[in-house]
């Protein structure tokens, strides 16, 4: 009997050993990883809904580890793949926005749905922005996906087992005609996830995120704007960091570098449109360094519109020669 407990112990054991590694590795993994973070910063900051003043619509898709062959049949092609859409509108001194997620990496996936609402003050030239966001985070495991030592171990479970948490942030964003700057905080509630185990409780961790850019007009049709995002959950961090450049206010390119993982990020885009409201852009991740089970790189795609700005209040009186009053 003694023997029994002490073996339903060490699978017990093997189970959280699995789970904590699966759900808590590299920061990048636990919350979705961007190449194009700059384009997407609702994502980890509320306090950029509404912000440049457009109403925005945008649908990102992204690879990571492409051409990956994971050693399980049953996972398809073994790449991490993330989706995500997002909507973001100006309404007078407010910004309101709302994403959803979709992040799947081997047996684990995610999903986060959060409304976003922020509110402008006008502050020495420029705006900053205070907001806050609210949604769910749900986490799933696909048991069916693991290849356990002993698979008739009846503490093992079997099919998907999900759970759904409440999750919130905070955020604050200063931008002027030159520059912006933000700073945010994710997961204030720490949501935790035991996938059906009372020994595993993992959760996520709050996550801090410090990004900027600058506008530098070179030429009469050349901009540069230098852009840096670091990101730390307290125990370890990542920073990235580039330019681009934009020619003509229509096509721009550009390139990043993300510390740790050895990654150089070519990226660019194209306005599809002479009023600049349709936007294509992309970025490829060349592995340079680090482990070569990376080697395989990853692509990110992001198609974005732009809205015209409402109007509130009254119409504009327009004037005519016939009736001048």
């Amino acid at each position: 009997m003694a023997l029994t407990s002490i073996s339903q112990h060490i699978k017990c054991t093997r189970l959280l050993a699995l789970l904590v590694f699966v759900s808590s590795g590299a920061i990048a993994q636990r919350d979705a990883q961007f190449s194009l973070f700059s384009l997407n910063q609702l994502q980890f900051n509320p306090a950029a809904a509404g912000a440049g003043g457009a109403t925005r619509f945008q649908l990102t898709h992204r690879t990571q580890y492409a051409g990956y062959q994971a050693t399980n049949p049953s996972d398809e092609g073994g790449a991490l793949s993330t989706q995500l859409f997002s909507f973001s509108m100006p309404v007078k001194n407010f910004g309101i926005g709302f994403y959803a997620l979709n992040d799947r990496t081997g047996p684990l996936s995610h999903q986060d749905f959060k409304v976003s609402a922020a509110y402008k003050i006008p502050l020495m030239g420029g705006d900053l922005q205070v907001g806050a966001s609210a949604g769910i985070f749900r986490q799933a495991m696909d048991f069916n996906k693991l290849r356990p030592i002993d698979a008739d171990d009846p503490l093992l479970q079997t099919g998907v087992v999900s759970q759904m948490n409440p999750d919130l942030a905070i955020g604050a964003r200063y931008e002027n005609e030159t520059f912006h700057l933000g700073l945010s905080l994710n997961h204030l509630l720490q949501p935790k996830y035991s996938f059906g185990s009372d020994l595993a409780t993992n959760p996520l961790a709050r996550t801090v995120y410090l990004n900027a850019g600058l506008n530098l007009e070179v030429g009469y049709l050349v901009d540069v704007q230098p852009i840096v995002l670091v990101k730390s959950d307290f125990a370890v961090y990542t920073a990235e960091g580039g330019a681009t450049v934009t020619f003509n206010k229509r096509f721009w390119a550009g390139g990043t570098y993300r510390y740790q993982d050895a990654y150089i990020i070519a990226m660019g885009g194209i306005y599809l449109l002479e009023d600049q409201s349709l936007r294509l852009s992309g970025a490829y991740d060349f592995v340079i360094g680090g482990n070569k089970a990376k080697s395989p790189s990853s692509f990110e795609v992001l198609l974005s519109y732009d809205l015209p700005s409402p109007k509130f209040g009254k119409k504009t009186i327009i004037r005519t020669p016939r009736f001048r009053f």
